[in-house]
């Protein structure tokens, strides 16, 4: 009766008396053989264990000497397949998914991250911080799969020298263009002017452009060094220096239009670098406008007046009058 073999699902062929005969031993040999077959996990020719080839275990990323994690433990999930490296084939998708990994960790923050790893990626000096946070990077991502990479320390270097030689090399209506002289251990120079407390240029060399100025105005530049990690050094001492006026042309007589008993609209070309228009009406100042165009109002009927127009800017004197424009308001 206890001949012959039983044929369990997921196990195949087992000999009755190991089922019936042996008990709970036997059944509990059963039970792990369904457990092993079921979870993809067989016995190969020599009793070891085989993984079935479907799944993908990306296994441990590999350690580097001095990362800050020993373990790689910075959101790599070892078992999850998704997360692996091997699709990453540019500097760009290994910079996007180091950040996300090290991003997961309260250590840095995005900025400190991003900067880092650009700053090595452009074989740049790193400070101590970039340094572990590039450690890091690689621990959990491997190098950068596109060229060849070296952290570079001296990072931490500071500045404690100020520019000297600041200078004013040419001057326009909205623009200066400076000079100074280097800084040793810089690697860039941010400028400053009066009026704004933020940078309002970065230069890589010794002269730098600052634009968005006003016409015939004082303005007071500084000049300071910054290290490639960021380190700023002192600011120069401040050189003062001056706008060009604006020359204005002479507009051309107005044309006029819209003519009734109390209004009439003038107009003339647009002037080069102005900025605003003033109305005379019968040589008297009558208006202003920021557009070449302007609607006099309140006027007499039946009575002839006379048209001229100036330009001018914000800052700077009005220009040469133009010619007048007689024109007749209509009796009704």
């Amino acid at each position: 009766m206890l001949e012959g073999t039983v044929d369990l699902p997921g196990v195949g062929p087992v000999k009755k008396p190991v089922v019936y005969g042996v008990g709970g031993l036997g059944a509990a040999f059963v039970l792990y053989m369904y457990y092993r077959n079921w979870s993809g996990v067989g016995v190969d020719d020599t009793g070891g264990e085989t993984v079935d080839p479907g799944y993908d275990d990306p296994g441990i990323l590999p350690a580097v000497s001095g990362a800050v994690s020993s373990d790689n433990s910075y959101g790599i999930d070892d078992g999850d397949t998704s997360t692996g490296t091997s699709g990453i084939t540019t500097n760009d998708a290994w910079t996007r998914y180091a950040v996300a990994q090290l991003q997961q960790s309260d250590k840095w923050s995005y900025s400190d991250i991003t900067t880092a790893l650009g700053n090595y990626l452009a074989n740049k000096p790193l400070s101590s911080s970039a340094q572990e946070i590039v450690q890091a990077a690689i621990a959990v991502a491997g190098y950068p799969p596109v060229g060849a990479h070296t952290i570079i320390s001296g990072g931490d270097t500071s500045i404690t020298v100020a520019p000297t030689g600041l200078r004013l090399v040419e001057a326009t209506a909205t623009t200066v263009k400076m000079a100074w002289n280097a800084v040793a251990g810089a690697t860039g120079y941010r400028l400053y002017r009066s009026g704004v407390s933020q940078v309002v240029g970065v230069a890589n060399g010794t002269t730098g452009e600052i634009g968005g100025l006003t016409t015939n105005q004082d303005y007071q530049i500084q000049v300071a060094a910054f290290t490639a990690s960021g380190a700023i050094g002192p600011k120069s001492s401040p050189v003062k220096v001056h706008t060009k006026a604006v020359q204005l042309s002479k507009p051309a007589t107005p044309t006029i239009s819209g003519i009734t008993k109390s209004s009439a609209t003038a107009k003339v070309a647009r002037v080069s670098n102005a900025t605003g228009y003033n109305w005379y009406l019968n040589g008297q100042n009558h208006g202003h406008s920021d557009s070449p165009q302007f609607t006099f109002q309140g006027l007499s009927p039946n009575r002839t007046y006379k048209v001229s127009v100036a330009a001018d800017t914000a800052t700077t004197q009005q220009g040469p009058r133009s010619g007048e424009r007689p024109f007749k308001t209509k009796s009704k």
